[in-house]
C-alpha cells in the first residue's frame, strides 16, 4: 500500500465514515462533497469537456474526450443514489478517457430522495438509447462506481428488457448491487471499512427505494437473471463492506454463462479507482482501460 493510500484511509476513517447509528443528512452530505471539490485539480489540457443540458427525455450529462477516442464509455457516478455528481467524478472520467482512448459520457441522473427509484434507471436507459443512435453497441462500454456500478448493471438489464443490443462490456468499481444489504461482508468488514458503517447503506437504500422492495431486480441487480449480459470486469477491496456485493455478482454472472473478471485488492478504500491521485487507482484504471480496449476492438 502506498503512503498516499495509507493517509487516505486515515482521512476517510476519521473525517468521512459515519458513526454507527448516525442519520443521513442529505443536505449536509452534498455540502461536504461541494467543499471537497474546491480542492479538486483542473482537468488535463488534453481532455475536452462539454456539458449537455437536460432536454426532453434526457437528463443532463457531460462529455470527456481525449485526442484519440475510438470508443464510448457511458459512466454512472456513485454516491448512494443521493449525492455526488458529474463534478465529483471529473477526475476519473478524464483519466479513463485518456487511458482507454474513449469518449466518456458522464450521466447526471436524478437523485433521491427527491427522485426515487426508478428515476435513475430511466435516465440511464434513456442515455444508452441516445448513444445507440450514433454509436454501435459494440463500441459502447457501460461503467460506474458504487451505486453507479449498480446503476450500470440496472441499465444493462433494462436495455435487455427493451430488446436493445448489449454494449461491448461493463466495468464496475465496488458495485452496490444488493440494496437489501444481505452480504456477509456488511458485518465481517465493518471495522476494516474506512468509509461506511454497516447501517449507513440500508439508510441510503431507503432514500432511493422508498416504496420499492429492496430485491427488485432493477434496484438490486444481484437478484436478476444475468443471462445474455456482456462481459463484466469487477473491482472491489477485500476490506470494504460491499466486498460480497462484488463477489456474489461475479459468481452469479459466471453461473449465468456471462464472462466475468473479478479483481480484488487489499487495504484500499471503497471505489479507490475513482481516487486518481492514488497510484493504486491509476494502476486499476489502466487495467480497466486494457479490458475496455480488448472488448471493444471489433
Amino acid at each position: 500500500m502506498s503512503l498516499s493510500s495509507f493517509l487516505t484511509n486515515i482521512y476517510l476513517r476519521y473525517r468521512f465514515k459515519p458513526k454507527p447509528g448516525a442519520a443521513i443528512d442529505v443536505a449536509k452530505a452534498r455540502e461536504k462533497i461541494a467543499r471537497m471539490l474546491r480542492y479538486q485539480s483542473h482537468l488535463p489540457a488534453d481532455i475536452t469537456f462539454t456539458s449537455v443540458t437536460a432536454s426532453a427525455g434526457l437528463c443532463a450529462a457531460a462529455w470527456f474526450q481525449a485526442a484519440q477516442s475510438d470508443r464510448t464509455i457511458l459512466y454512472f457516478h456513485g454516491g448512494g443514489y443521493f449525492f455526488c455528481s458529474i463534478e465529483s467524478h471529473k477526475p476519473v472520467c478524464a483519466y479513463l478517457s485518456r487511458v482507454a482512448q474513449a469518449k466518456v459520457c458522464s450521466v447526471d441522473y436524478r437523485l433521491a430522495p427527491e427522485h426515487a427509484y426508478p428515476a435513475a434507471v430511466e435516465d440511464a436507459l434513456a442515455w444508452y438509447q441516445e448513444l445507440l443512435k450514433t454509436t454501435l453497441a459494440s463500441k459502447i462500454i457501460v461503467a460506474g462506481d458504487s451505486a453507479g456500478g449498480g446503476l450500470a448493471m440496472a441499465c444493462l438489464l433494462a436495455a435487455r428488457k427493451a430488446g436493445l443490443p448489449m454494449p461491448a462490456a461493463a466495468v464496475l468499481f465496488s458495485p452496490w448491487v444488493d440494496l437489501a444489504c444481505e452480504g456477509a461482508s456488511m458485518q465481517t468488514q465493518a471495522n476494516a471499512d474506512v468509509m461506511f458503517s454497516p447501517d449507513s447503506l440500508p439508510k441510503a437504500a431507503a432514500l432511493y427505494l422508498q416504496d420499492t422492495p429492496a430485491k427488485n431486480e432493477l434496484a438490486s441487480p444481484l437478484y436478476a437473471d444475468l443471462q445474455g449480459l456482456p462481459p463484466l470486469q469487477i473491482f472491489a477491496s477485500r476490506h470494504e463492506v460491499l466486498l460480497d456485493d462484488a463477489t456474489r455478482l461475479h459468481q452469479a454472472a459466471l453461473n449465468a454463462g456471462v464472462s466475468s473478471t473479478l479483481i480484488l485488492e487489499s487495504n484500499l478504500p471503497h471505489v479507490w479507482p475513482t481516487m486518481v491521485n492514488l497510484p493504486e487507482a491509476r494502476i486499476s484504471l489502466r487495467q480497466a482501460a486494457g479490458f475496455i480496449k480488448e472488448q471493444s476492438k471489433g
